[in-house]
């Protein structure tokens, strides 16, 4: 009798991970026979195993793993793609809004808790946010939402989310081709588009380049009411306005880039890219009806024309190791123009035309270094980061009391930072970085340079995350400093007219704001708690004040006077049960803030507003993966009413979405996908702003009511070139497959 004896020992801990141990044997009759032995490895290591064949010969031994799909890395949550239902989503948008710690809000993906975040495509920040409607799900190897940025981040960043694509194998030629249509049921509008993406691949050049075609039309249909109270020669006059604004945009355009990668060899890797965005047609069709109680009737309609006549953007990186030392640098670059031609056609109360014309260019230059080193038990990082912008705006009407306007605004950012992240073992892991920001803002009034500004801020931005596992429980806890800085268009002082009643206008006189945060997350198997307490100073919101004694509004961007203090909570489930996969989200938010007004019809002139209802949001994506690559989706978003910063929600917004995916071919090469989203039509809520001597109301009803249809086929002939046949060919692709 023989005996045979296998061992495996594990070097690391292996987490939520079971392992299965199979020896296929063949015997001295030549049938097969199988004997198993399942380990469960929950803990730290993986005891000998051990298998006895009585005359047999072992010929196959196979290790299987099932890894979960999303795991707690210090302040970010890491969520496995590939091999996943997640892979099956559609687009990369789609995709994300089942990824935990994401939302939907429209068109536009949020971190819970923290807003809209940047995005990272293999180490490249993305720049055009509808990249994400073309990149595809099947492509995506991993996702990582980090809630809590660090030093390296831009102290503007409230969260990062980095999409790592699956690397492509072999040489040659490949392409994939999408093409999809969407169709608005309401309006009737039909929104084709289609995109190219090509590559071909030799040696260690990777060249590649995409064309998108899109054409875009959107219909909203707005209700509003205003309530404003002025005295008027000792006697509190009270205007009532209520309009209705119908607005149909169009638009159509071509965006194409080009590059490469090049693998100079293991250590070195460098790679450049180019974008065009050409917006070849951009119209907004607006129609605007009003009443109010002192001229009646007010009518217009405006007829907006965008034009582009260039938008560029260009990354370049090199990525390296010297030694121990990593390099990783970054150069961006990016122009664009802009100028609009509104026309507004004043029927009631009394005709006229009026003609606004606005116009914009701006250029900016951005460079991004960090090192990093290998000390003591973890990880030393340092660099600089630097930014110089510059915008140039102007604007002027025709026929209406209102200024011109020509200004232009520098603004440039330089930083540095260093960063320490160490494992401490049975200690834990912990993270502590400091970045350091250097802003020169120089805005310069071309009309009146009385009001030109020029300022500049030094700034220090710390943060510390500490991470542990006590069993099969995940946490971490953050501390982190961050600011918001206003937007080119808030800064700038021209005045846009909306109605006879109602003018809005930025301030160049903004000031940042500053927040504090300190966050805790925790994970066990599928489970996640977050949690997260946020203080902001000078918090930037848009306020009404009295534009003249007429009774005409103005809206107006500004700092508020006193802190505002948001509590976030979620939890989110990601089970996976056979062929469905749930992905739940359920949480809430709640802020504080109180504000004062002026009021003429309190005996103090003044009156006192606060905000603190929360709001809560329930995700419910439910996916169900079938056999022969069938794949049927339902998602529901519902928001509840509650109060957000200095806006009340009144109405709960209810959004249900279904889908229908069939693949054919190898790997799926060929997939059909069908859709119908805003199935109750209730996915817009309605807002309202209670500001003393001023109350209006907005009731939104937009077009999202849409039937989608998308075709995408995958050809990529991978040829190499090497003539070796070699030993254990067979062998070394399943290798290769399996990573």
């Amino acid at each position: 009798m023989e005996k045979l004896s296998m061992t495996m020992t594990a070097m690391m801990a292996v987490t939520m991970m079971s392992l299965h141990v199979q020896a296929k044997n063949v015997g001295e009759s030549g049938k097969n026979s199988k004997r198993s032995k399942f380990v469960a490895a929950a803990g730290e290591k993986v005891d000998s195993v051990m298998t006895i064949a009585d005359h047999e010969m072992l010929q196959e031994v196979t290790v299987k793993a099932q890894m979960p799909k999303t795991k707690l890395s210090g302040n970010s949550m890491i969520t496995t793609i590939k091999g996943t239902t997640l892979a099956q989503s559609g687009s990369v948008l789609e995709m994300l809004a089942k990824v935990p710690g994401m939302t939907a809000k429209g068109d536009e993906l949020e971190v819970l808790g923290k807003g809209t975040p940047i995005y990272y495509i293999n180490g490249r920040k993305m720049l055009d946010k509808d990249e994400l409607k073309r990149l595809r799900s099947e492509e995506i190897l991993s996702v990582e939402v980090i809630t809590n940025p660090g030093a390296d981040y831009d102290a503007t960043v409230p969260a990062v989310v980095r999409i790592k694509t699956i690397r492509r194998q072999g040489e040659g030629f490949g392409f994939d081709f999408i093409a999809d249509n969407s169709q608005e049921l309401t309006r009737g509008f039909t929104d084709p588009s289609s995109t190219l993406n090509l590559r071909y691949r030799h040696n260690n050049l990777d060249f590649f380049g995409m064309v998108n075609y899109w054409r875009w039309d959107n219909s909203n249909n707005f209700r509003i009411k205003q309530s404003t109270f002025l005295t008027d020669h000792g006697h509190i006059k009270n205007i009532l306005q209520n309009s209705h604004v119908c607005d149909d945009w169009h638009g159509q355009g071509l965006n194409y880039n080009l590059g490469f990668n090049l693998q100079i060899n293991e250590q070195h890797s460098l790679g450049a890219r180019l974008e065009s965005y050409n917006q070849f047609k951009s119209y907004d069709d607006m129609t605007v009806e009003s009443e109010n109680n002192l001229i009646g009737q007010d009518y217009s309609h405006q007829d907006s024309h965008s034009h582009y006549p260039y938008h560029w953007r260009a990354n370049t990186y090199y990525n390296g190791q010297v030694g121990k030392l990593n390099i990783d640098l970054n150069i961006d670059f990016l122009t664009q123009k802009e100028s609009l031609d509104n026309r507004i056609d004043v029927i009631l109360p009394a005709e006229s035309m009026m003609d606004q014309r606005s116009k914009s260019s701006s250029r900016l230059w951005a460079a991004k270094l960090v090192l990093d080193y290998p000390l003591w038990k973890g990880k030393l990082q340092a660099g600089s980061e630097m930014s110089f912008a510059k915008r140039k705006s102007g604007s002027s009407m025709t026929n209406y009391p209102l200024p011109s306007n020509d200004s232009k605004v520098k603004e440039s950012n330089v930083a540095a930072f260093v960063a320490y992240q160490a494992n401490l073992q049975q200690w834990g892991m912990v993270n502590a970085g400091l970045r350091y920001e250097h802003v020169g803002f120089d805005y310069t009034d071309l009309l009146e340079s009385k009001n030109s500004i020029k300022r500049s801020q030094d700034e220090f931005f710390p943060n510390f995350s500490w991470s542990k596992r006590f069993g099969q429980i995940q946490t971490s806890l953050a501390y982190t400093m961050k600011t918001v800085r206003p937007n080119y268009s808030s800064l700038n002082d021209c005045i846009v007219y909306i109605n006879s009643f109602t003018l809005q206008q930025g301030d160049s006189k903004l000031k940042n704001a500053t927040m504090q945060e300190v966050s805790v997350n925790a994970r066990y198997k599928w489970l996640n708690l977050y949690v997260a307490y946020e203080r902001r100073n000078n918090a930037i919101t848009q306020v009404p004040m009295a534009y003249d004694d007429a009774g005409v509004m103005l809206l107006k961007q500004t700092n508020l006077k006193d802190p505002v203090r948001n509590l976030t909570c979620f939890l989110s489930a990601n089970p996976t049960w056979g062929v469905y996969s749930p992905s739940w989200t359920i949480g809430g938010q709640k802020y504080w803030n109180t504000m004062q007004f002026d009021d003429p019809r309190t005996a103090t002139g003044k009156k006192e507003v606060t905000y603190t209802k929360p709001i809560f949001f329930f995700d419910l994506n439910n996916t169900f993966r079938l056999k022969h690559s069938w794949q049927l989706e339902a998602n529901a978003n519902i928001v509840t009413k509650g109060d957000v910063l200095n806006y009340r929600i009144t109405s709960t917004a209810y959004k249900l979405h279904f889908v229908v995916q069939k693949c054919w071919l190898k790997n799926d090469a060929l997939c059909v996908r069908a859709s119908i989203s805003d199935v109750l039509q209730r996915s817009i809520q309605d807002v309202a702003q209670d500001c003393g001597f001023f109350y209006a109301e907005q009731t939104t009803r937009s077009r999202n009511h849409r039937v989608a249809l998308s075709i995408r086929y995958t050809f990529n002939e991978s040829k190499s070139k090497y003539k070796g046949t070699g030993a254990g060919q067979a062998e070394l692709e399943r290798m290769e497959s399996s990573n």
